[in-house]
């Protein structure tokens, strides 16, 4: 007689949870990239003009993208890649006699993606993998100073590109400013380079916060500060960035722009600028024209930095999913290869543009070659770190490849420099990354993969699914309404999970829960509950 096991399940029964699209990771941002993204670059180095800025001017404007001309499994027969063709409208103005010529312009193929969220380059299915990254924005760090005894803070504003800026305090209550992690001035002549510029416009930003009788910050730095005007201020700052060159005003001027307000050079991007107005408390709008260093940012930044000499505020953690986001498919294409195909296109154009005379009358066509796009879409697709052949072994090994999130890659962190507490389990990826999935060995820790349930929101941060709870006298509710929260958002939230009793009405019957609150797990009463895990299954 045999015997047959009978599977039993000791957790929740889970009900009504809903279809899931396991590759809209992928599939959402590409279709942002095919949109948004490539219009975005185009306006990057759009309009295009001839070194001497005096005889042409091609401007880059709307794309449109063509149907694929094989179906993807043709594609893979035939060894070619599955792609569709991206047009754009140019036009090319004389600025000598003022006439213009609109052309639709062939830019090149761009590989588009199956609807199982791959690329098939070369007739091989890849797939590319998402890659976890720092945030641009403003950070808070201290450091113990053996010789004082005291803790001496610093803040670090960082860009999506360009050049970092850090504030840092020394024993002796000075503010510095240091720019790229080399050169220093003092934080006043930075303040006036920006635009705050009289000693007392400096001393009127900081005096609700520089009220520590035994720590003059700013009176300090004011002190020990000889420049007195912006144009001074300027000056000293082009000393120190480029000593032993003549120092003329008008390159002072140039340089310091180039730094922190030359929005090709330096941008904080959409999430920069999020981020600093939610840390700072600052109230700029997010739109290009605030993607740039301003003065309130600065202003918002040291405020900060003297508040925490005098014990008011809080460090950031860096490894906490609040601090961390994640880069696309759609990003990683645009940054890693569509930018700088542009860029290698922007010089082309430059070039051929120099050997035309303004007596000539050529077609934007004659000036754009599709070829270092195309080449740069290539180099990613075929070598990138972060650009794999699709695991195929089984369908669950298929949406694994898709859901992997790594740390390392361009932009990324180096495997031998990576410490302990980034490959370490954060309280922040809960409900958001596995903690128990990755590999073994020298990428343990480096590589993870995406909750079953978690979701990206649009700045690249991970959010987890919570249950909203509602009080009902001293009793607490568990509603079915389902909220998206990022670790942002929930750090200072009471959340219990889903193995706490709730009767059929939904009430929550036990006086005392487990709960979630600002990283720490804890138990407490019932009635603190704010917010529910969804599901068990959401954990992983």
């Amino acid at each position: 007689m045999t015997s047959k096991n009978i599977r039993r399940n000791f957790g929740k029964d889970e009900k009504n949870l809903p279809e899931i699209n396991l590759s809209e990771v992928q599939t959402e941002s590409w279709q942002l990239f095919l949109g948004e993204g490539i219009k975005e670059e185009l306006i990057q180095v759009s309009p295009i003009d001839d070194f001497t800025g005096k005889n042409w001017q091609l401007s880059l404007g709307n794309h449109s993208l063509g149907a694929p001309t094989v179906s993807p499994m043709t594609a893979q027969k035939k060894g070619i890649t599955y792609a569709c063709p991206l047009k754009i409208r140019a036009t090319l103005v004389n600025k000598k006699t003022g006439k213009e010529v609109t052309q639709d312009v062939f830019l090149g193929d761009i590989p588009q993606m199956t609807t199982r969220g791959t690329f098939i380059v070369n007739g091989i299915e890849r797939a590319v993998i998402n890659q976890i990254v720092r945030s641009s924005g403003a950070y808070f760090s201290g450091e113990l100073d053996p010789s004082s005894g005291r803790v001496l803070y610093k803040a670090e504003i960082r860009p999506l590109h360009g050049s970092w800026l850090e504030f840092e305090v020394t024993r002796g209550d000075l503010i510095y400013a240091r720019i790229d992690r080399r050169r220093k001035v003092l934080a006043t002549v930075f303040l006036r380079a920006i635009g705050v510029e009289s000693d007392q416009d400096i001393a009127n930003a900081f005096s609700a916060m520089d009220k520590n009788a035994d720590h003059k910050y700013i009176a300090a730095t004011l002190a020990k500060d000889s420049t007195k005007t912006r144009e001074e201020a300027l000056i000293e700052v082009y000393r120190k960035m480029r000593p032993g060159e003549p120092t003329v005003l008008e390159n002072a001027e140039t340089l310091f722009q180039t730094l922190f307000t030359d929005g090709r050079r330096y941008d904080l991007g959409k999430v920069g600028r999020f981020k600093i107005n939610k840390r700072l408390g600052v109230n700029l709008p997010n739109d290009k024209s605030t993607w740039v260093l301003t003065k309130q940012d600065v202003v918002a930044a040291i405020n900060y930095l003297i508040g925490l000499q005098n014990g008011v505020g809080k460090l950031d953690d860096i490894d906490h999913l609040s601090n961390r986001r994640l880069r696309r498919v759609g990003e990683l294409v645009a940054v890693n290869a569509f930018r700088v195909g542009l860029l290698r296109l922007e010089r082309s154009v430059k070039e051929k543009m120099s050997l035309i005379s303004p007596d000539d009358k050529p077609l934007p066509a004659n000036l754009i070659n599709a070829r270092p796009l195309i080449a740069s879409l290539n180099e990613f697709f075929r070598s990138n770190q972060l650009s794999t052949i699709l695991d195929d072994t089984n369908p669950l090994s298929e949406v694994d490849n898709l859901r992997r999130v790594s740390v390392l890659g361009t932009g990324g962190i180096n495997r031998e420099r990576a410490s302990f507490s980034i490959r370490d389990v954060n309280a922040s990826q809960y409900g958001r990354i596995d903690p128990v999935r990755s590999p073994e060995g020298p990428n343990i820790g480096l590589v993870t993969y995406l909750a079953l349930y978690a979701k990206v929101d649009e700045f690249g941060f991970i959010q987890a699914p919570y249950r909203k709870v509602e009080k009902v006298g001293k009793k607490v509710r568990v509603t079915d309404e389902i909220v998206y929260l990022t670790a942002d958002d929930e750090e200072d939230k009471y959340i219990t999970h889903s193995g706490v009793s709730v009767d059929k009405d939904g009430f929550i019957t036990d006086s005392r829960v487990p709960l979630r609150y600002m990283g720490k797990f804890i138990e407490g009463a019932a009635e603190l509950v704010e917010y529910f895990l969804w599901s068990t299954p959401s954990l992983r």
